[in-house]
């Protein structure tokens, strides 16, 4: 069985990945005292859910990934950029999956806050990504 967490987190790295105006990881880049580096912006690609939708021939699953979006520019501008990059290659998009054909990506919600630091500017959006296997 195809693993479909990985090969859905993999496909929106290697889509996001040099094709947006920051860098793109799929863990946090912070100091071991918790303390952010520098080299803001940048995305993350985080959580994520999988429900399978098999079928008697056919392997198949609906995962649910969250992507962070994290700036330290005054206002929100830079951090809704991000997030409309982001949109625009990652909604309705044909992704490209390790061992699973990416049948469908698309938005499910996006919000923009910030965090109780009083500076950082914090992006989420979530993306529900059909896999079937290959």
């Amino acid at each position: 069985m195809p693993d479909f967490l990985t090969a859905a987190q993999e496909a929106i790295f290697f889509e996001l990945d040099g094709a947006v105006s920051c860098q793109v990881h799929d863990d946090a880049p912070y100091l071991p005292e918790g303390a952010p580096r520098n080299g803001f912006p940048y995305i993350v690609i985080g959580d994520d859910t999988g429900a399978p939708w098999d079928t008697d021939d056919t392997l198949g699953n609906n995962v649910t990934v969250t992507v962070h979006f994290w700036s330290r520019a005054s206002g929100m501008k830079e951090v809704k950029s991000l997030m409309g990059e982001a949109y625009d290659l990652l909604n309705r998009s044909k992704l490209a999956g390790s061992g699973v054909n990416v049948v469908d990506c698309l938005y499910e919600f996006g919000s923009a806050t910030v965090d109780p630091d009083g500076r950082t500017r914090h992006g989420v959006q979530r993306y529900r990504l059909t896999l079937q296997e290959c």
